[in-house]
């Protein structure tokens, strides 16, 4: 048996940049095969109706593009032919983006060679995202396997995203994940250990500097550092963050009790 994909996975876990979705992607492609073969592959056309309230689409993970796609509009205000495969990771509220990010590349590693012939898995999520008019909705996502590729990885997934608002539901993000064939403890774990505090104690000390709202110099001069050694502290915190404002960057801390 060739060992080489469970390798590959390895290494995935290893190196690729848990912070940041483009180049997980990137390394994520390197990994799965299109060739055909006898591979999973549903075709029911009733799960690819996109009722009222609801939008569906079919991701293909091998060359990042979206197959299918349908009511995008009634959901969420964009036409379905404004869509594509970084929309349907993008937007979410700035309170829930690092979270759901993390979980999603977590799902999405652990079904790198993990299924057989009979796969089984469902990640369900609920969490904040943009509408085209600026106003943010409440949804349930809810993804399973579509295809596998001939190596049994997650080639493509089947989304539903789902309008939950009327519920009121009390925590903006909440996620489980059934299957038969994945690890769903080491999942967990592994999703746990991304909201573990990534900085080290001086860069506890800049995000503080940050907070009170000290630019590089002010910072430098307040820690007596240099304005280089500050500048690539502040790079590194928002790398391992996935922060682009100085906003998300202080949600972030808050919720893991860095501030």
């Amino acid at each position: 048996m060739n060992d080489q994909p469970d390798a590959n996975r390895k290494s995935v876990r290893e190196t690729v940049d848990p912070f940041e979705m483009k180049s997980f992607f990137d390394q994520i492609t390197t990994l799965l095969t299109d060739d055909p073969g006898n591979r999973h592959k549903i075709d029911l056309p009733e799960l690819l109706r996109a009722w009222p309230g609801e939008c569906v689409y079919i991701t293909d993970y091998k060359n990042k593009t979206l197959l299918y796609k349908a009511g995008f509009e009634g959901l969420l205000g964009y036409p379905d032919d404004e869509v594509d495969f970084d929309f349907v990771f993008s937007g979410y509220h700035h309170e829930d983006e690092v979270m759901i990010k993390h979980i999603i590349k977590s799902v999405i590693i652990s079904g790198v060679k993990s299924f057989n012939s009979d796969p089984d898995l469902q990640l369900s999520m609920t969490y904040r995202r943009k509408r085209k008019d600026g106003s943010y909705i409440h949804l349930l996502s809810q993804s399973s396997i579509y295809e596998l590729d001939t190596n049994g990885n997650l080639l493509k997934s089947l989304t539903r995203l789902s309008d939950i608002s009327y519920l009121n539901v009390a925590a903006p993000v909440s996620w489980s994940i059934r299957s038969r064939n994945l690890d769903t403890q080491e999942v967990s774990r592994n999703i746990s250990a991304s909201f573990k505090n990534p900085f080290t104690k001086r860069e506890i000390e800049v995000i503080r500097e940050i907070q009170k709202g000290g630019s590089n110099h002010q910072i430098a001069e307040n820690l007596f550092l240099s304005h280089h050694t500050v500048a690539t502290h502040r790079k590194n915190i928002f790398r391992k963050c996935d922060c682009k404002t100085i906003l998300e960057l202080l949600v972030f801390c808050k919720r893991l009790d860095v501030l």
